[in-house]
């Protein structure tokens, strides 16, 4: 029978229990799951939730269940879309710090994530907030700091169209900082999730490369690349860690190749000309892998052997352009939500200014979330230690996280528990007195690069702000 609103009291899709089933049992709930979620798509006009609005700041609903008892179930009041690696677990510690503000049952409930929405009921998503409803109090609210949303098609048009009253979040970072801390934390996570044994081998092999300056230096030419290829056409950049060679079209007959320097290469086709002008220096400095003369063998064979562990041991996070891409589109991000979401339900955060004068901003901040103010306390910086509790686990390999081995009814309450500490900073800090902050020392070639690729960006995230942030 068709549905015509969305209910929460439906069973659970993914089950709680499913990082505790073997591999060929997740798939075949996920695939039941796929075709049960199916029923809460394309719901008719208006959009309208099967329970009834209870009166409380935050939004929780009251619906009949089949056995005619009613049950309440809430969803969030407000959401930190993101940046990631701009302070959101800063932000969830210090909101926490709140009375009338109720954690959610892990940090990242991800439900509007692509892959994840299409197999996730909203009746498991609700999980999540069971702590909201437990407190039976009309004046505290809940909430999602899943930074992934920020840039998610699936996230803007759901709560737009479902939670259209939501308040959102989002955190901006100086982008040179951030696609830094970007790839610390890949390279963190591949040396600890693949520490021994045949991976580990294949990251050594190609460490020379791992480094910030490689990788995101790297980053820059596919940027420069996919770049001219909208301007002069050909194929697209290479993907992920690979070999960035040019077709044999954009470049001298072979056999003439040792006739021409490595710009007079270039400068062949219209493509390495127009790379030519985005940063000479830097694509000057690759020439030789772009016209096929590097790397030579052993590297080269490294190179292809390490591509699949540099992704899969650092959860992408190492692999270009990534921490690019991130830094340099939180304006384009903006602009896109600001399209369907008023300007005063969003709350733009500056990492500095939170480090900088967090009572300050933690007061703006509850002004705009309708809460009362509150002191937060001295410290002014979280980390999160280990993976535990970030994620709401959809498979038993996402981030080694798994959620216990209690199948019973009561699996719910065994969320682990998001652990949380001092940010320790490593040997490369410098500390800048301007800001407050602790620096990543940085190249200072490779910054200045970082710095000129992201004015443009930066100077359209200024127009959205209507103020200056001096990056």
């Amino acid at each position: 029978e068709p549905q015509t609103c969305l209910p929460f009291s439906r069973r659970l899709c993914p089950p709680l229990n499913l990082s505790l089933l073997d591999n060929k049992e997740q798939k075949a709930v996920h695939d039941s799951c796929g075709k049960y979620v199916k029923q809460e798509r394309n719901l008719p006009s208006p959009p309208r939730f099967c329970g009834a609005r209870e009166g409380r700041l935050n939004p929780c609903w009251s619906e009949t269940a089949g056995n005619g008892s009613a049950l309440s179930y809430c969803l969030p009041h407000f959401f930190i879309l993101g940046e990631m690696k701009c302070g959101t677990t800063t932000v969830y510690e210090l909101l926490l710090k709140h009375p009338r503000i109720v954690a959610p049952r892990t940090k990242e409930p991800r439900y509007l994530q692509q892959g994840r929405f299409a197999q996730t009921t909203l009746s498991r998503y609700a999980v999540n907030f069971r702590r909201a409803v437990e407190t039976a109090a009309a004046d505290t609210v809940t909430f999602d700091a899943s930074p992934v949303y920020l840039r998610s098609k699936i996230a803007r048009f759901w709560l737009a169209r479902w939670l259209p009253e939501a308040k959102l979040i989002v955190l901006v970072r100086n982008p040179v900082q951030r696609s830094y801390s970007h790839w610390k934390m890949g390279y963190e996570w591949a040396h600890g999730k693949c520490s021994d044994g045949d991976m580990a081998q294949r990251l050594k092999e190609v460490a020379e490369l791992l480094t910030f300056s490689s990788i995101i230096q790297r980053s820059l030419v596919v940027t420069y690349w996919d770049r001219c290829r909208q301007l002069t056409g050909g194929e697209s950049a290479p993907s992920g860690f690979s070999l960035m060679a040019l077709n044999d079209k954009r470049l001298p007959p072979a056999e003439q190749r040792h006739l021409h320097s490595p710009a007079a290469t270039l400068n062949y086709s219209a493509f390495g000309r127009c790379l030519l002008t985005q940063d000479h220096d830097l694509i000057l400095e690759y020439a030789d892998e772009l016209r096929g003369a590097w790397p030579v063998e052993p590297l080269k064979g490294a190179m292809s052997r390490a591509k699949h562990a540099v992704g899969s041991c650092s959860e992408m996070m190492m692999l270009p352009p990534a921490a690019l891409q991130k830094s340099g589109s939180y304006a384009v991000e903006l602009e896109r939500w600001a399209r369907i979401f008023p300007r005063s339900q969003i709350k733009v955060i500056v990492t500095d200014e939170l480090t900088r004068g967090s009572q300050r901003i933690m007061n703006e901040t509850f002004d705009f979330l309708q809460l009362p103010r509150m002191p937060i306390g001295n410290q002014s910086r979280f980390c999160v230690r280990g993976k535990a509790g970030v994620m709401d686990v959809l498979h038993a390999s996402e981030l080694n996280i798994t959620i216990g081995h209690d199948t019973s009814e009561h699996a719910h309450l065994l969320a682990p528990q998001l652990k949380v500490g001092d940010c320790e900073p490593d040997s490369g800090h410098a500390h800048d007195e301007a800001t407050g902050s602790d620096l990543h020392r940085i190249e200072p070639r490779v910054q200045e690069r970082l710095r000129r690729f992201f004015e443009p960006h930066n100077r359209r995230l200024y127009r959205f702000l209507g103020r200056d942030l001096g990056w």
